[in-house]
This record gives structure tokens, sequence and C-alpha cells, in this order.
């Protein structure tokens, strides 16, 4: 009996703009009628970055009071004074926590609309046009075929919805800060920007390793699967299917991405300590108020789990892509490796 295997994704070293094309072409016509969604979860993920940027600005203007630094430093003259100076900047904490909410709300709920609809479309039309006359899904292993169809789509749909939410809310985060600490001082926001800088290239390298780790354990799944398909299709006739239960690529890419998500979390910190080494030189020069130094404090204590979760939503992003290249890839000739068994 002869036994085939898929090796499409095997022995081809494809760069990563070559990858990220595939994916584009493959899925940009699933994703276009779906846009509208997309859109919508970005003016959610503003709302909330408004929302987390503009938290602090109330404990900064109690603490000016607190210093008596006069109405130049406390609250801004258009917020109504509320029964007294506190109940403004209460009242601001409760609206923030209300549009933080909403935003929120709309930011999910839009992104699990285009990813789940966008996921489904794909696989639908991939699976039709490799069906096709000119499809290619009759050269392939079968096994090769259920895994991507069923494993590779699930992944995808259920992954890049998590990685869509925490990537637009945590980065647009990251981002609305340094933008408030140029405005702040032109030293701070350019020591946080390049603390950024390193921490998204650490970030894209863990992506690749993870990546390379899911391209070869999705290869083993495939033949996997063809194995346990022939067995049930021709007892006693094909190999046994082999277990998983061994399989350590899963473990390995979890500590990846803690690996990354620890080491993104140590090049921020040491950005974020620069930054508030320079704040408080700065206080003592009068560049900055008591309250300001509160404010940039209260924004490096307030970036501690963003920059946790987004090294770990960037390193997710390698097996999700390595989903979304399969899936696409589909519909091409396959190579495959005849093996006597």
């Amino acid at each position: 009996m002869v036994t085939v295997h898929d090796r499409t994704d095997v022995g081809r070293r494809r760069t990563r703009r070559d990858r990220l094309s595939a994916i584009a072409r493959g899925l940009g016509p699933f994703a276009r009628p779906h846009r509208r969604h997309l859109g919508v979860a970005l003016g959610g993920s503003v709302l909330v970055t408004a929302a987390q940027l503009a938290l602090p600005w109330p404990l900064a203007w109690m603490v000016d009071l607190a210093a008596g630094a006069g109405a130049s430093g406390g609250p801004p003259t258009w917020l109504p004074e509320l029964g007294g100076p506190v109940a403004g900047p209460a009242v601001a904490v409760a609206v923030v926590g209300v549009v933080f909410g909403l935003g929120e709300y709309v930011q999910r709920v839009a992104i699990a609309r285009f990813v789940v609809r966008t996921v489904n479309d794909a696989r639908v039309g991939v699976l039709a046009r490799s069906l096709g006359p000119d499809g290619a899904t009759g050269t392939r292993d079968p096994g090769d075929v259920v895994t991507r169809v069923v494993g590779d789509t699930a992944r995808l749909r259920v992954g890049m919805k998590g990685a869509l939410v925490h990537i637009l809310q945590h980065g647009l985060f990251l981002l609305g800060v340094s933008a408030v600490l140029f405005v702040l001082d032109v030293g701070l926001g350019l020591a946080y920007l390049g603390g950024l800088v390193v921490a998204l290239g650490v970030a894209v390298v863990g992506t690749d390793r993870a990546a390379a780790l899911a391209r070869s354990r999705r290869g083993r799944e495939s033949r996997v699967v063809g194995d346990a398909l022939r067995a049930v299709t021709t007892p006693g006739d094909g190999p046994v299917a082999k277990s998983l239960d061994r399989e350590r690529s899963v473990a390995i890419i979890t500590q990846l991405k803690g690996r990354t998500a620890w080491a993104v979390q140590a090049v921020l910190a040491l950005a974020a300590c620069l930054v508030l080494g320079l704040a408080l030189r700065y206080a003592e020069t009068g560049r900055l108020s008591a309250g300001e130094v509160a404010l940039v404090a209260s924004y490096l204590l307030m970036l501690h789990y963003p920059m946790m979760r987004l090294g770990r939503q960037i390193t997710r992003l390698g097996p999700q892509l390595t989903s979304a290249e399969r899936l696409t890839r589909l519909a091409e000739p396959a190579r495959l490796r005849f093996e006597a068994t």
C-alpha cells in the first residue's frame, strides 16, 4: 500500500512578506464585505483608548489641589463645580468609566462579527474553489484537507478574535500614552517611543518563531489525521493513527509566548524607569508640576497589564497567521511524498 503525505508547507523558505501577501490575497476578498465591522471595532477601540488616557487626569487635578497649585494646576475651568472642588473630578471619573464600558462592548462585538463572518466565508469559498475544475483538492492527502478546513479555520476564528481585541485596545493605548508624553515634554515622549520600537522588534521575533513551530505541528497533524482516515476506511490495511499525546510544540509555543511577554515587559519597564526619572528631574527644575508627575506615574502603572497582554497577543499572531496561510493555500497544487507501507 502507498501512503501519501502532503509536503506543501515543508521545505519552502518563504519570507514574512511572501506569507503576508499570500494571506492578504487569499482572505482579502472574503474580508472586504465585512470591513464595516472592522471600522466599528476601530471606533470602539478609540473610545476605550480615550477613556484610558482620560482616567488619570482627575487624579492629577486633585494632586495639584492638594499641593496648593492654584487654578492653573487644578481642574480646568470648564469642569462644573458640583458642591466642591473634588466633585467635578469624581463625576469625570464616572463618565470615563461609562465611556470605557461602552467602547469595549462595541469593540468586542464588532470584532467577533468581522472575524467569524470572514473566516466562515473563507472556509466555504476556498473549499469550493479547491473542489472546482481547476482545484487541487484531489491531489492532496484527505487528512490535510480535513485539518485545514476544520482545524485551521477553528483556530483562526477563535484566536484572531482575542488577538485583534487586545492588539487594537492595548496597542492604541501605548501609542496614546506616547502622544501624551510628547505633549507634556518631548524628551519624555522620545524616551518611551524608543522603548516601544525595541519592544515591537522583540515581539516580531517571537511571532516568527511561534509561526515556524506552528507550521511544523500543522504538518504532523495533517499526516496523523490522514492515517486515521485511512485506518477507518480500510481497516487492517492502513497504519494506525499516531497519538499526539507527546506533542511538545504546544507547550513550547506557550513557553515562547511567556518569554516574549517577559522580554517586552522588561524593555518597556526600562523605558518607564527612564521616563519617570526624567519626569522627577523636570519637576525639580519646574518644567513639570506635581500633578503632571503624578499623571506620568499613573500612566506607567497602568501600562503593566497592557504590556504583558500585548507581548503575548503579538506572539499568538504567529500560529494564527500560519492557520490563515494554510487555509488560503488549500487551492494550490500539493507537493506530495509517496511512502510504501
